[in-house]
């Protein structure tokens, strides 16, 4: 009977004990990775951001497998405009969990708002790079063509950017979207026009007149490439398109007749 007793009196002073030293570690500050990712969240959401990055950079040094951990702080990096390390943590992200929950819209976030940020600043390889592994993530979105398309202007690299805008007006849908795709084709022509590049500027016009057959500056530019890269026939046809638009347009005549002679 006593020995019954002690056995029972042991077990519940073991008990005592071990709830005792589990709330010394607490008290320690021996945290636990959901505990810390709970104050990282309430931080987040507060738009406390440096101290909610710190808070899941601990959560990774808890448990470095915590993928969820690098949505946030990319979210985190986002929300400061932070662009190359809000990229740099949703791709680890992506990493560990592509099909994780909020990966993908993160990660894309974070590489458009750093494409946009880098063509804004005349980053042009930056902005291509990041829009590039955007649409990877998001093939069929046509502001990521509408974008890259204006990258790759900017960095000179005209049949790339007149494929950009061509794919995204192949996504469908109208809107400024549309659009702005169908005057990137006129802005590629223009460039390529002034450069020097006939070739390249006869390429985009042809596809800006095909999207927008009522464009006076499109015959004429049109027409304009076709003279200077040879194609004499159907400069013609251009300035003859032009006329019908606006009958006795004079640059569109005296064309023509030089043509004529």
């Amino acid at each position: 009977m006593m020995d019954a007793r002690r056995r029972r009196r042991f077990a519940v002073v073991s008990c005592l004990l071990v709830v005792s030293l589990l709330a010394g570690c607490a008290g320690l500050g021996f945290e636990t990775p959901d505990s810390v990712m709970a104050e990282g969240r309430e931080l987040f959401l507060a738009k406390r951001y440096d101290e909610a990055i710190a808070k899941f950079e601990h959560v990774l040094e808890l448990d470095s497998s915590r993928w969820l951990a690098y949505v946030y702080i990319a979210r985190c990096y986002i929300g400061k405009f932070s662009w190359f390390s809000a990229i740099a943590s949703a791709r680890k992200a992506y990493q560990l969990a592509p099909s994780g929950e909020d990966v993908i819209p993160t990660f894309a976030e974070a590489l458009f708002g750093g494409g946009v940020d880098a063509l804004k600043n005349a980053r042009f390889t930056d902005a291509i790079s990041n829009f590039v592994e955007y649409l990877r993530l998001k093939p069929t979105d046509a502001a990521g063509y509408l974008n890259v398309g204006k990258a790759y202007l900017g960095a000179g690299n005209y049949g790339e950017a007149l494929s950009a805008f061509v794919r995204g007006l192949t996504q469908g849908g109208g809107g400024s979207v549309r659009q702005d795709l169908v005057h990137g084709l006129l802005d590629g022509g223009l460039q390529a026009l002034t450069r020097g590049d006939a070739r390249n500027a006869v390429g985009f016009l042809q596809e800006y007149t095909r999207h927008d057959p009522q464009n006076l500056t499109g015959y004429l530019n049109l027409g304009k490439a076709l003279w200077q890269s040879g194609d004499r026939l159907q400069a013609l046809n251009a300035f003859r398109e032009a006329l019908r638009l606006q009958p006795g347009n004079s640059e569109a005549l005296q064309f023509l007749q030089n043509l004529g002679r």
